[in-house]
This record gives structure tokens, C-alpha cells and sequence, in this order.
């Protein structure tokens, strides 16, 4: 975590769910910062291909903003596990391989396919802004009866669904961030 996540930030979110994974928060009215106590997170992805999911933030710089509503903290593998429902829900099961984890070279082909920006995301860091975000509300949106259909033994990764439209629900206001620590 250390730089990418201001230190009250990361501080807060190491002692709320003490496990090791994926930390997801949304900050508002963001603003570029110059002082280093003031910074709640710094503009980033780890993939020079996904600059497009910053172009509204100035890469490698700090920012700070109000912490807002809505949050998604699970393990690693869950994330995974979370990524394959989604391409369950959009039917393209053609994008599992056989022992039904992402086929990532196949996926690569499909970046018109719902849900794209975050199955082919960082599971550990990085940032989307309020474009991004906007492009998955909408899919969360209109995929959710599906998702209803899909989930409906699966009580918690329905939850981390409603959890992640909430995420970007408040990601999607102009001058919003969602940071992935």
C-alpha cells in the first residue's frame, strides 16, 4: 500500500479488515495536492495499456478528496472468483478455460464486451476515474437481473455485486476516483 494510498487512508483500511487483498474505496471532490500530509491517494495504474482509465487524473501525481460511501474489500482469489461470475453473467463462458479460470489472452479480443474495465484491471492497485466508472455503473445496471439469476445460491458474491455498483455509483460523479489498494 504505502505511497499509492494516503497514510490515514491505508492506516484505516489495514486495521478495519486485517486480511490480504483487494482494499476498494471512492473518493470525491478530488483535487491535486502538492503536500505530502494531505494526499489521500496517487494516480496510478500498473499497466502502461490502461492510461485510458486515467486520462482524467494526472498519472503519478497525488490527490486528496472525501472519502465516499461505498466500498469493496475481499482476498485476492475472491476477486477472481468475482471476475469469472461476471463473464457467467454476461454469457460468455467461452472466455473460461477448462478448469474455469480467465482465459486473459482470449479476453484481450473482447474490449466491447460488459464489464471489461474491471475484469481486465490490476486485482491489487491502481485507479479508475469517473469515465470508467460511469461505463461500469451502466453495466452493473443493466446486467443485475442476470446477476440476480446467476447469484441466486450465492448470497455473498450477490452482495460484492451490489457492493461494486455502489462503488461506482459514487465513482461516477465528475471529479471522483475509485482506488484500488
Amino acid at each position: 500500500m504505502g505511497r499509492r494510498l494516503g497514510k490515514n487512508i491505508s492506516e484505516k483500511l489495514i486495521n478495519k479488515y486485517k486480511i490480504m487483498g483487494l482494499d476498494v474505496s471512492v473518493f470525491k471532490n478530488i483535487k491535486r495536492t502538492e503536500n505530502e500530509d494531505d494526499y489521500r491517494f496517487t494516480a496510478f495504474v500498473i499497466d502502461e495499456n490502461w492510461k485510458y482509465k486515467i486520462k482524467n487524473l494526472e498519472d503519478g501525481k497525488d490527490y486528496k478528496g472525501d472519502y465516499a460511501e461505498g466500498d469493496v474489500s475481499y482476498a485476492y482469489s475472491t476477486h477472481n472468483r468475482f471476475r469469472e461470475a461476471l463473464i457467467k453473467i454476461v454469457g460468455r463462458k467461452d472466455l473460461l478455460l477448462e478448469n474455469g479460470k480467465i482465459d486473459w489472452v482470449r479476453l484481450e479480443d473482447e474490449k466491447k464486451m460488459p464489464f471489461y474495465e474491471l475484469i481486465n484491471f490490476a486485482d491489487n492497485e491502481g485507479c479508475l476515474d469517473f469515465e470508467i466508472s460511469t461505463i461500469l455503473y451502466n453495466n452493473f445496471v443493466e446486467w443485475k437481473n442476470e446477476a440476480v439469476k446467476l447469484l441466486a445460491d450465492n448470497d455473498y458474491l450477490m452482495q460484492k455485486y451490489l457492493d461494486w455498483l455502489n462503488v461506482f455509483k459514487n465513482g461516477k460523479e465528475a471529479n471522483s476516483v475509485v482506488v484500488f489498494s
